[in-house]
């Protein structure tokens, strides 16, 4: 099982959610729309999760941006593979959103608050944590995310693949996937 994890004020019909159903035909992939409340889409996260190790599928969790934050999270959790696009590495930068917000697909508004970024705070995990080391996709321009911070941030503790040129949506899924398909086939093999 794939679980796609969005990232702030995306959706789980995002591009690459559907390009990774696309690129994985013989693999459970779910795309959900997560909770603006950092908690709430962590215990939703949870549930999906869970309910894969229950039927004894692997679960490998890919998240870009918020979504990559998340995923360090479950990844820990649950000693998951994870593949993190262009991730958030420093949750103290949504700070700076705090006030009303608009989700780019759904168009639901909200008020993002000093809880939510508190609730963020408490999913914090160091990557030296992780117990299978994480593939990790950066272009390089992404405008929004300093791709040079999460580099640093994974040296030496994960895979890591950066691209020329892109921006923070991630313009090389094209490039990523066989990488991606690779990495799942070595971390994504059914539990016994």
């Amino acid at each position: 099982m794939l679980i796609f994890i969005h990232g702030f004020n995306s959706a789980g019909n995002s591009d690459k959610a559907y390009r990774l159903i696309k690129a994985f035909p013989d693999r459970s992939v779910l795309t959900p729309d997560c909770p603006y409340a950092p908690a709430d889409a962590i215990t939703d996260l949870c549930t999906l999760i869970e309910s894969g190790l229950e039927s004894h599928s692997s679960v490998t969790v890919i998240g870009s941006s918020l979504g990559g934050f998340y995923a360090v999270y479950l990844a820990h959790k649950y000693k998951l593979a994870s593949i993190l696009i262009n991730p958030l590495v420093d949750q103290t930068l949504l700070r700076q959103q705090i006030g009303p917000q608009r989700n780019y697909y759904t168009d639901e508004q909200y008020e993002w608050t000093t809880e939510h970024c508190d609730q963020l705070d408490s999913m914090r995990v160091s990557a030296t944590k992780l117990a299978i080391k994480p593939l990790l996709l950066l272009d390089e321009q992404d405008e929004l995310l300093d791709s040079r911070m999460a580099a640093e941030h994974f040296d030496g503790l994960a895979e890591i693949h950066c691209f020329d040129g892109g921006s923070h949506r991630f313009e090389h899924m094209d490039e990523a996937l066989p990488i991606m398909s690779n990495y799942i086939g070595r971390h994504g093999r059914q539990r016994t």
